[in-house]
């Protein structure tokens, strides 16, 4: 294997990926205070919503498919030049509608981290040249430069909505023309080795012998996905400014700190993983963080609101490159594509239902979607430590462990 080639191939997509991530992370922003600006009730924001999970979703389940006719690398790039095409057309079309067509092709995302089959195409490369520890580290740096890149576009657009250019809230989705292109032109260059080998075993998912353990982890991982789809950065961007009138500039500025403490969050967790394991990780993290998102639903001041979300936005994404590792390491070698593509995959399958579930619980109190995401995210971080204690994989990814392997 060469091995400059894998060290530049990772290099660009995690270039692409944070290209990708500044664009979410600017229109994510840009999005909640449009329909709210726009007075678009809570049901049709939980409509808009769903059509871009759904699109991740359906994108998602169709990718190994697309795969299989035009390569790993085409598929990438398709990504990428719709991803742009998408941006120009928002721009000349302005109406929060017309993001419902787009929405369903799956290149937008209310997340910047995982974005449907961008993520899963990523996942599989990196997981068929990257070993155990390297991955581990790799992951870790993906994610980490995905949160800062989304930490970036929500400052830009913070910065951007002074301007009297940029007083259109529709011009900046042109951010997606600039990134798709980009990052179109990066993922040019990637070699032949992120393609599947033709000497290379893949095992479908029916075929394999783990088939019970990923379907186990695969619905685990919904119940988590779910939840989190209650309480989108989009979401909380409206929700912030309906309940406490922040201002798009203020809004920026608020996730550009929530971004940055969740990228530092992530390039630490290959290392706190190293001494207490992954599923521990995954799961004292993540309650923590979740008791913190509780408690911020009953803070009537605006302050103490923020403070709590800090809180909540230094641990809650540390599951991220965790969990990622995790499957691709309790399964077999032939086993990885599969194990990602399902586990991914249930996570967007899940979602379409969250955002109007969100708008639903938000008529009966408005702060009810974060109590409700609360919970099911305990229940969740409860679940997968029973799962790790009764499989074994307490002491996965521990130095200890990974000596023993």
């Amino acid at each position: 294997m060469n091995r400059p080639n894998l060290r530049e191939d990772s290099n660009r997509i995690v270039l692409a990926q944070g290209l990708r991530a500044f664009a979410y992370g600017y229109t994510a922003i840009l999005l909640g205070h449009l329909l709210a600006d726009h007075k678009v009730s809570t049901l049709r924001v939980g409509a808009l919503l769903t059509a871009i999970v759904l699109g991740a979703s359906i994108s998602s389940l169709l990718i190994t498919r697309l795969v299989r006719k035009i390569g790993r690398r085409n598929s990438y790039r398709l990504f990428y030049a719709l991803m742009a095409i998408s941006g120009i057309v928002i721009a000349i079309y302005p109406s929060p509608w017309t993001l419902i067509p787009i929405a369903l092709t799956g290149v937008l995302s209310t997340d910047t981290n995982e974005n449907g089959p961008a993520t899963i195409l990523e996942q599989v490369m990196f997981a068929q040249q990257f070993k155990r520890n390297g991955l581990m580290q790799l992951l870790g740096r993906y994610n980490g430069i995905a949160a800062l890149s989304g930490a970036l576009g929500a400052l830009t657009q913070g910065w951007l909505a002074r301007l009297p250019l940029f007083s259109s809230t529709f011009i900046g989705y042109l951010a997606l023309t600039a990134a798709g292109l980009i990052a179109l032109g990066v993922t040019s260059g990637l070699s032949p080795q992120v393609e599947i080998r033709e000497d290379q075993i893949h095992r479908k998912l029916k075929d394999s012998p783990a088939r019970n353990k990923i379907l186990q982890l695969a619905a685990l991982f919904s119940i988590d996905s779910a939840a989190g789809g209650l309480t989108t950065a989009t979401w909380l961007a409206f929700y912030l400014t309906h309940r406490y009138h922040m201002s798009p500039t203020s809004l920026g500025y608020l996730f550009f700190t929530f971004a940055l403490f969740q990228a530092l969050s992530m390039f630490l967790a290959p290392h706190v993983a190293g001494h207490i394991g992954l599923i521990n990780t995954m799961v004292f993290t993540h309650l923590l963080s979740n008791l913190f998102l509780i408690t911020a639903a009953f803070c009537g001041d605006l302050k103490i609101a923020i403070l709590f979300l800090l809180l909540r936005a230094a641990l809650s994404q540390m599951d991220i490159p965790t969990r990622q590792a995790l499957v691709l390491t309790v399964v077999p070698e032939q086993d990885r594509m599969s194990a990602s593509v399902a586990t991914s995959t249930s996570r967007y399958l899940v979602r379409p239902a969250s955002p109007t579930v969100a708008a639903l619980l938000s008529h009966l109190a408005f702060a009810a979607p974060l109590v409700v995401a609360g919970v099911m995210k305990l229940s969740y971080d409860v679940a997968i430590l029973r799962w790790a204690k009764k499989g074994g994989y307490l002491k996965t990814g521990t130095r200890s462990a990974e000596r023993e392997s």
